[in-house]
């Protein structure tokens, strides 16, 4: 039998929840931060905005503790950083290579709430006509996206968050992701790895040369621009539904191309669906 102490704290619960409803459609916003030391209820949503203007480089690192990183051509070698603290990004230019680095911060963990929330950020404005060598990106928490980059090589590592490419193209592409969406559009890589553990992968351009795609879970679906008769493919999924070309497959199928673009898309959970120009 539910004991009197139980009732009170459920009606209290259920209430608190009402409240939390009532404010969010009257337009208030509520947010709490959940990281190792507990819930944490922050006061304000305010970031501090700093804008750099950089000398020219042909490599990129960036580490990333927490926040979104975003990767746009411009005119201009530039910095953006919406930040909650000033010092809480680093940045060098050394040997051609520019080095940005957040500073890793305890009090910053999963948000969880009602409303739009700013969420700390980083920008980086590259001109459109430079062909960045190699870039690095190593993200903890937070959507990575790329706005019409063109580089030798590409390597991203993202734990937590989302990955936007559009219009990019690459000689050598290579993408781990843990936990996220990842939708990349007018894209195209001489050279495509892509390990996804959890999240749907939506691909929209060309691939060429080597490209190796596997999948634990979550939806891939490819529209890619090759010509069929110019790719080989070899494409499995355990438990979901393959379909080219808008036709049922059974859960593997391959076709021989002698060239050097070849597909090789691996599905563990989800459905796999290709389709060719």
């Amino acid at each position: 039998m539910t004991s009197r102490h139980t009732h009170i704290a459920i009606t209290m619960i259920a209430f608190g929840m009402l409240l939390a409803l009532v404010g969010y459609f009257s337009g208030g916003k509520w947010s709490f931060v959940l990281n190792d030391e507990g819930i944490q209820l922050p006061e304000n949503n305010k970031l501090v905005n700093n804008s750099y203007k950089l000398d020219d480089f042909t490599n990129l690192n960036v580490i990333n503790h927490y926040g979104d990183v975003e990767i746009i051509t411009s005119d201009r070698y530039a910095l953006e950083t919406n930040v909650i603290n000033d010092d809480d990004v680093t940045y060098s230019i050394k040997d051609n290579t520019l080095t940005v680095e957040t500073k890793a911060k305890k009090k910053i963990g999963l948000e969880f709430g009602f409303g739009n929330f700013r969420s700390p950020s980083i920008k980086i404005y590259v001109p459109s006509d430079v062909k960045l060598k190699k870039v690095v990106l190593d993200s903890n928490f937070g959507d990575t996206t790329i706005r019409g980059l063109k580089y030798q090589e590409l390597k991203l590592i993202e734990d937590f968050g989302d990955i936007l490419f559009k219009d990019t193209t690459g000689d050598k592409t290579e993408v781990t992701q843990s936990f996220g969406g990842m939708k990349l559009q007018q894209f195209s890589s001489n050279g495509f790895i892509v390990e996804s553990e959890h999240g749907d992968i939506n691909i929209d351009g060309t691939l060429k040369g080597q490209s190796t795609i596997t999948s634990n879970f979550g939806d891939t679906t490819l529209h890619l621009q090759n010509k069929k008769s110019d790719l080989g493919f070899e494409l499995q999924t355990e438990f979901g539904n393959l379909t080219v070309d808008g036709k049922d497959q059974n859960s593997k199928i391959s076709q021989s191309y002698n060239g050097d673009s070849q597909l090789k898309a691996t599905i563990s959970h989800g459905d796999l669906q290709l389709t060719l120009k």
